[in-house]
Parts: structure tokens; sequence; C-alpha cells
């Protein structure tokens, strides 16, 4: 059968992720002598649902994938699949790190049109690009703290994107091949000084204020992700707030990696931030932020306390 034949379906050709064993891959901080630490790439392997600090399983230590992809072109799926297991802990005798190290944040503003509105913004016609620093980044149960003398600090849930092989000048239709896995994330936005500054470095870059979840969920290169089976969700308290399907996106996952890769290389490990449903809402000390995906693919909740 070839590709012009009326009975070519090439959505046979494509990857599949096994439905079980799930394939997750996180870091964990490790403390050593003289108040020393140190971060350790670890992979988890689970029956479909995510990683929890009850479920008593083993994460095995393993050198970093996205370090390897890096240095080798290798893809990180097979990477972390292929490892030599180093030693094993339990998820509750460490201490998560964020899930990977990351050269680039980038972040995709009003990439929901109802978001858009909700702000009195017009829909872009092209993405509307921004950095996150690095030193942002919190895991899943760490707190997100609120700087002193602000008005205002918005949550917005979000899918982040993890890059897998190094991309640049890639076309949509290719980028797939360049994905690693996904996350949730929760873009936290000072609006004070978004309507100070005039452009958004400081006020999306303190600290804590890229809270991400505890894994990646890893998917093999090429695996397209279905979109209008995957639903986004952000709670506060455990009010809804945010619901949405990620193929509402004005811009999809191949058009944003297009778009950046023709600016910029990306490299294995950046992140991006895909930008967030209507529904955000300013945060206050003492609340809990829960973000979770449902439906085509199990991602890791992320969950963090304000203060």
């Amino acid at each position: 059968m070839t590709p012009n034949d009326p009975s070519h379906d090439p959505s046979r050709e494509l990857p599949t992720i096994p439905s079980t064993p799930a394939l997750w891959v996180g870091r964990v901080r490790v403390h050593g002598s003289a108040g020393r630490v140190r971060e350790q790439a670890v992979r988890v392997w689970t029956d479909g649902p995510a990683p929890g600090p009850g479920d008593g399983l083993a994460l095995e230590w393993i050198e970093d994938p996205f370090q390897a992809a890096r240095e080798s072109d290798a893809d990180p799926w097979s990477a972390a699949r292929e490892a030599e297991t180093l030693r094993t802990m339990k998820l509750a005798d460490g201490e998560l790190a964020p899930p990977v190290r990351p050269g680039k944040v980038i972040g995709v503003g009003r990439n929901y049109r109802a978001h858009a509105a909700e702000l009195g913004n017009e829909v872009p016609s092209e993405p509307l690009l921004f950095f996150k620093p690095s030193s942002c980044l919190i895991p899943s149960g760490e707190a997100i703290a609120l700087p002193r003398g602000y008005e205002r600090v918005d949550y917005e849930g979000e899918l982040v994107v993890v890059i897998g092989r190094r991309a640049r000048n890639v076309a949509a239709q290719d980028a797939w091949a360049h994905v690693a896995g996904y996350l949730l994330g929760d873009d936290v936005s000072c609006r004070d000084l978004q309507r100070r500054d005039g452009q958004w470095t400081r006020a999306k870059g303190f600290d804590s204020f890229g809270p991400v979840s505890g894994f990646i969920r890893m998917t093999p290169p090429g695996w397209r992700l279905p979109a209008g089976e995957l639903r986004l969700r952000t709670l506060v308290d455990d009010e809804d707030r945010q619901d949405a399907l990620v193929s509402d996106m004005v811009f999809d996952v191949p058009a944003l990696i297009a778009h950046v890769s023709a600016c910029m290389t990306l490299e294995p490990g950046d992140l991006i931030f895909t930008g967030t449903p209507e529904g955000v809402g300013a945060l206050s000390r003492g609340q809990v932020v829960r973000v979770e995906a449902s439906g085509a693919i199990t991602l890791a909740p992320l969950v963090n306390p304000v203060v």
C-alpha cells in the first residue's frame, strides 16, 4: 500500500503510546554531606495513572535523557526507556524538583480566543511569544509565593510541551518528531506589571511563577496529541475556574513549534507554555491551585498552595 493508494491510512503508521506501562521522567533533590544538594534524573513506570506520593512506586535513578539528547541527538523517549538503573528509591523518601532543566521557557500569550476577550485583548494574527526564566519553575507541591506590593497576581493553567529533539526551522508537519512529552503548568502572572511595563518579563518571571507537574509524561517521537480529546481544568480551592479542550487553541502545538523554531533553536528539555483558556483570576494567600487534564492521555496533576 502506498501513500497515493485510496485505502492508505496514514494514522496507522504513527507511533502509539503503550497503554501500559506509562513512562514518566522527573528529577529529585538529593541531600548530601555538608548540606550539599544535587538533582538526580529519575524514571518511573505506572499502569497508566500518574505517580503519586502514596503509591509506593520505585523511582529509578537514570542518566538525564535530555542531556543525552543534547549531546548525541538521541531522542529522550528512547534514552529514558533504555537507560541503566543506577539505584532505586521511594517517592516518599525524596523531594521533587522541576522534572527537567530547560535552557529556555517560552510562553504563548492569548492563544485561546475566549481568554483574549476576557482581558479585553485582540487575538493575535501570529503566536505572541514571551520568555519565563527557568528560575521561576517549581514542582507540584511547592508554594506559589505572592510578591508584596502588587494588587493582582493571576493563575493561568495550561498545557506545557517538552521539546525532545533539537528543532530549527522545523515545518509544522514535522513538528511532532521534536516533542518528548507533556506537563501541566501554571503561568502565574502579575497584572500590575504587565500593564506598567508593557512587556511581560517581570510580570511572569518571579520565583515560583512557573509551577509544573512533578513528572513528564513521555511520548515517542512523532506521536500526535489528539487535542480534541484532551481537556484542561483549573480549580482554586476545589472550585472550577477554567475548563477547555486543547483543540480550542488558536495556534496548535505544531504551529507553535514551527513559529518558535523559525526564530530560535529549540533544544531538548526546553518548555513551551502553550497558553491559557478563559477563566483566569486573582490569587490570594491560603488558596490551593490545581491544574489537571483528562481524556486522550494521562498527565501528572499540578497542585500548589499560595503563600
